[in-house]
C-alpha cells in the first residue's frame, strides 16, 4: 500500500506513524513544509518560505496538490486540520484521513472566521477523522458534518522503551517536566509554583527539559524569582534519551494551558512517575485523578504548588501513584495496540 502523509516530518508523532508503516512494508511518502529525513520513507520537502507564515499553505496549495496527484496514493493521511488537513481537502484523494492534534480543534476555529471555515472544510472533505482521546473527539464532533464519526486512536507509549524505573528516595527530590518551551505549555506557572515552594523552605530541584521560543524568558523569570540555582534548563532531549531523563525525576509536572492529549504524561507514568497536571482539554484522558496523578486548575500556581508539595512530602504516595500510572498505561495506551487500531482503519478504508 502506498501511503502519503501531509505532516511536519520532524515532529516525533509524525515520525512514529511513518516508521511504523515503513516497518510494516508499506511504500510511505511524507510531504512536509519542514525538512527531515525518516529512514525508509521518502520525504518531499516543500520550501514554504517560513517568513510568510501560515500563508504558505495557501500559496503552495497547487504545488502540493500536483505532488500528491503524481504520487497516486492508496491512502492520504493529513495531520493537523488548518494546515495539512486543509491541503488534503484540496487534493480530491479517496480515501483521506484527517487527524486532529489539539489546538487545531480546541483553539484555532475561534481565532478568526477564516480558521472556522478552514476547520469545517477540512473535516467535511476527509473520508475519516481521528482524534487522540475522547475529549478531543467530542470537541471535534461540534464541527463535523452530522452523523459522521470520529475514531479515537491515541498516540500510545512503547512500554518496553519507557520501562518502570526504581527511584531512590533523594534528599532533594526532583520536580521535572519535558516539553517544548512555548507559551501554551504553562511553564511560567510552574516556575511561580516552584518559587512558592522554595520560599516555604522546601528542598528540591527543578528540571525543565526541552527548548523553544520561551526559553530565555523563562530563564530570566527563574533568575528574578530567586530559583535559578535550583532550576536546570536541560535543553532539547533526543527522543531516545527521554526515558533516561525521566529517570532523574521524582514528580512530573504538566502545567499546560492547552493540551489536546498529553502523551508526555503517559511516557512519564510508564516509567513510574506520578503526574501533576492542568485540568484542561485532553489531559484528564491521560491522568486518572487521585490514582495516577493530581489535576489542578490551569494558571493556578498556588494550587500547583500545593499538589507538588503533597507529593514531595510523601515518598509512599509517589510510589503508589507511579505504580498505578504504569498499570494505567499498560492497560490503555500501549503503542502496539494503538498502532494496530490505525492499521485496521487504513485497511478498512482502502478495501471500500
Amino acid at each position: 500500500m502506498r501511503v502519503v502523509y501531509l505532516a511536519d516530518a520532524p515532529y516525533i508523532h509524525t515520525r512514529r506513524w511513518v516508521e511504523h508503516f515503513v516497518a510494516r512494508g508499506d511504500d510511505v511518502h511524507v510531504i512536509s513544509f519542514r525538512p527531515a529525513d525518516i529512514a525508509g520513507a521518502t520525504v518531499h520537502y516543500v520550501d514554504g518560505y517560513e517568513r510568510i507564515g501560515r500563508a504558505r499553505y495557501i500559496v503552495h496549495a497547487t504545488r502540493v496538490r500536483n505532488l500528491v496527484s503524481s504520487l497516486n496514493p492508496d491512502l492520504l493521511h493529513a495531520h493537523h486540520l488548518t494546515s495539512y488537513g486543509f491541503l488534503a481537502g484540496l487534493c480530491s484523494v479517496t480515501p483521506t484521513i484527517a487527524s486532529v492534534w489539539g489546538t487545531d480543534i480546541l483553539e484555532a476555529p475561534t481565532w478568526t472566521p477564516l480558521h472556522h471555515r478552514l476547520t469545517k472544510f477540512a473535516l467535511q472533505k476527509a473520508d475519516h477523522v481521528t482524534a487522540t482521546g475522547m475529549r478531543l473527539a467530542s470537541a471535534t464532533l461540534a464541527y463535523m458534518p452530522k452523523a459522521r464519526p470520529v475514531t479515537v486512536v491515541p498516540y500510545g507509549v512503547d512500554v518496553d522503551r519507557f520501562a518502570m524505573q526504581e527511584r531512590p528516595v533523594r534528599a532533594e527530590p526532583v520536580i521535572g517536566t519535558m516539553s517544548r518551551l512555548s507559551q501554551e505549555k504553562g511553564l511560567s506557572v510552574l516556575l511561580d509554583a516552584a518559587a512558592r515552594l522554595h520560599h516555604e523552605g522546601r528542598t528540591f530541584q527543578l528540571l525543565i527539559a526541552g527548548d523553544g521560543p520561551e526559553r530565555q524568558k523563562l530563564q530570566r523569570q527563574a533568575q528574578r524569582l530567586g530559583i535559578a540555582a535550583t532550576t536546570d534548563f536541560r535543553g532539547e532531549v533526543r527522543h531516545d534519551h527521554v526515558p533516561a531523563v525521566l529517570g532523574e525525576m521524582d514528580v512530573f509536572a504538566m502545567p499546560s494551558l492547552a493540551e489536546g492529549f498529553g502523551v508526555a504524561a503517559l511516557e512519564a507514568a510508564a516509567t513510574g512517575l506520578p503526574v501533576v497536571a492542568s485540568n484542561v482539554h485532553g489531559i484528564p484522558d491521560v491522568v486518572d485523578q487521585d490514582r495516577t496523578g493530581l489535576l489542578v486548575p490551569s494558571r493556578d500556581s498556588a494550587a500547583l504548588a500545593a499538589e507538588l508539595a503533597r507529593l514531595l512530602d510523601d515518598a509512599g504516595l509517589r510510589a503508589r501513584m507511579g505504580a498505578a500510572g504504569r498499570a494505567f498505561v499498560e492497560a490503555r495506551y500501549r503503542w502496539g495496540d494503538n498502532a494496530a487500531r490505525m492499521e485496521r482503519l487504513y485497511e478498512s478504508l482502502v478495501a471500500v
